[in-house]
């Protein structure tokens, strides 16, 4: 059976509020600058992983991704990150608002190699999700639903989603992140 040891993790994921998990709002250009590695893949694996540790054990959960266009920092077909938290043996680990997948979703993934309890840059503002429209369009959301019309968007305060709103082509993205890209290379 595995041990979890209460009093560190409540201990180390505490907040303020008790209920949330809080951080500081990251604008496009931070998601570029602070990335390791940028690209638009597909869930293809989540499976927990127990993790043994000095003070006995954790659970984190493993998700696989197949890279379908590696922007920035990979030129590997599958990348692998391990967010801390699940559910392994019927003892579940929880962190609040720590992202969930599930195989098949699509992604534009902001990630950071160290070690963390969550690689995704802005813990879920580097991860942004790809819908196809009706017309076979790829278009881009944040985590949360709420379409992204341009990258200036992000890191912002928003309202409430217009339902008008056109979400930006996940090809404009795709060109807006290069064009960062570049720019920071000049510098």
């Amino acid at each position: 059976m595995i041990r979890v040891p209460l009093v560190a993790l409540l201990l180390a994921l505490s907040t303020t509020s008790g209920s949330a998990t809080t951080y500081s709002a990251v604008t496009f250009n931070e998601l570029v600058a602070r990335a390791d590695i940028i690209f638009v893949g597909e869930v293809v694996d989540v499976r927990p992983v127990p993790v043994t540790v000095r003070e006995g054990a954790i659970i984190k959960t493993r998700v696989i991704f197949r890279v379908f266009d590696a922007i920035y920092g990979t030129s590997s077909t599958l990348e692998v990150f391990d967010f801390l938290g699940g559910e392994y043996g019927g003892v579940g680990m929880a962190v609040a608002e720590m992202p969930t997948f599930t195989v098949g979703d699509r992604r534009v993934i902001f990630a950071r190699r160290g070690q963390s309890i969550n690689p995704i840059v802005g813990f879920t503002q580097g991860l942004l999700r790809i819908i196809r429209d009706e017309s076979s369009v790829d278009r881009v959301f944040a985590l949360d639903g709420v379409p992204i019309r341009n990258t200036d968007q992000i890191g912002q305060s928003r309202s409430l989603p217009s339902t008008s709103a056109v979400p930006m082509r996940l090809s404009d993205l795709r060109s807006r992140i290069s064009d960062r890209l570049a720019a920071m290379r000049r510098r």
